[in-house]
């Protein structure tokens, strides 16, 4: 038999990776209600129940812990995304799929969508010349959607369009109707809000009727 050996996990890995993912889990619900100015790493720890002396040991400040949940949890609603997209037949479907998958993961995690909406806002304002890393996972998430659109005007099967300019304005609308279901939850279900606004997107999609 071929291959290295797994190397068998101590008590203090199990321990390590428990508090670090305790860590994630409060900053994210810490973040998600107060914002990155009134957050505090004390409480953070409080919410973990870990000593703030510990905290440090595995994110030596705000930012660090910050930047941590922030990408854990894009890591998570990538891969959900991918996955629901991967299973499309077309592109319709898949413009739903990308809606859908988005939309439930934000429902579930109401904490982190504030935490990521607050970052969308801070990325907009910035006054950086050079792209910041939330930038670069933004385009990496884009990207997949993007790539899906072009392969549908190459094939025709929409009419022609700039790929990158709608994956970003679909980006967008995903990201309104969770921000207006959110704060002014209605008697609708998700599915249907889904429906109606990938039917509004495939609407300005579609190749215009022959005229007869």
């Amino acid at each position: 038999m071929t291959g290295h050996p797994q190397t068998a996990r101590t008590k203090e890995d199990v321990l390590s990776a428990y508090r670090r993912d305790a860590l994630l889990k409060a900053a994210i619900r810490v973040f998600g209600e107060s914002g990155f100015d009134s957050a505090t790493m004390e409480r953070i720890a409080r919410e973990a129940d870990v000593a703030k002396g510990t905290t440090y040991l595995y994110y030596r400040s705000k930012q660090s812990i910050y930047d941590a949940a922030l990408g854990s949890g894009l890591a998570e609603l990538d891969e959900r995304t991918h996955a629901a997209m991967d299973q499309a037949a077309g592109l319709r479907q898949a413009i739903r799929a990308f809606i859908t998958a988005r939309a439930e993961y934000f429902f579930e995690r109401r904490d982190f969508f504030r935490m990521y909406a607050g970052a969308v806002a801070r990325h907009i304002t910035s006054t950086r010349s050079k792209p910041s890393e939330f930038h670069a996972v933004l385009d990496r998430q884009a990207r997949r959607l993007e790539q899906a659109i072009a392969r549908a005007v190459a094939r025709r099967e929409i009419r022609r369009v700039d790929p990158a300019a709608t994956a970003l304005a679909i980006f967008d609308i995903t990201r309104g109707l969770v921000a207006r279901r959110i704060t002014s939850p209605g008697t609708r279900d998700l599915a249907h809000d889904v429906q109606f606004l990938s039917d509004l997107i495939w609407q300005g999609l579609e190749k215009p009727q022959a005229k007869s």
